[in-house]
This record gives C-alpha cells, structure tokens and sequence, in this order.
C-alpha cells in the first residue's frame, strides 16, 4: 500500500512534466498504467498490454522468493546501477537482462537439485 501512495505522490509531481516533451509524457504514461499492475494476481501480469514488457518482468522479481534474484543483483550492481544501466539501454536489451537472471536462476536450481522453482518462476 505504501508504494501505491509513493506512486500516486510521483504522479502528482509528474504532471506538470506531462506535456513536456516525449520523455516526460512517456514516464507519466509508464507511471500511471503502473499502479494498476501492483494489485494484480501474478498469474494476470501475463495479459498487461498497457505496461512496458521490461517493466513487468522487473517488477516480477520483486515478488519472487530470495533465490530468484533481481537481474542487477546476478549482475553484481547495486539498484542505482541498474537504473542507469536501464535509461541507457533499449527494452530489448533489458528483457535479455531478465533472460540472464532467469538463467541463472534455473541453474542454481538444477545445481542445488530443488525440488521445484519460485511461484512466480512461470510467470517471469
């Protein structure tokens, strides 16, 4: 609930920025269509057509299990590197961001022989 008000308190000081030229718009638009995607099963993040690709795999690690890490955190980045990383690369290039964690992962899996992989595993 505390990150649907941050997000709300964001949007309210990003309005102004939405007419101002196409990236402000654009991160105004990401905003908005994001807070809807918090409350959402995991399983119905699959059909969001209105969210960027990269953002709902992004936000997908944060409702995993410890064991499957945070693309920037297999990376060995902290969270800030990360976002900087993001802003200067294309959606394609983070969703093969989120590939390599997601391989990762089912590495560790493997290695460690667990029975099963994270709930939200599937989804991701």
């Amino acid at each position: 609930m505390r990150l649907a008000t941050d997000i709300a308190e964001m949007e309210r000081v990003l309005t102004p920025l939405n007419g101002e030229g196409e990236r402000g718009a654009e991160i105004y638009r990401d905003l908005r269509a994001f807070r809807s995607v918090m409350f959402m099963n995991t399983e119905d993040l699959v059909g969001v057509r209105n969210v960027r690709r990269d953002l709902i795999l992004n936000h997908l690690f944060s409702r995993a299990g410890p064991a499957l890490l945070s693309p920037y955190k297999v990376a060995g980045w902290t969270a800030s590197q990360y976002v900087s990383w993001l802003d200067s690369h294309s959606t394609g290039d983070a969703v093969e961001m989120v590939q390599g964690a997601v391989q990762w992962y089912e590495d560790l899996v493997r290695e460690r022989g667990a029975p099963n992989f994270d709930p939200v595993y599937p989804t991701i």
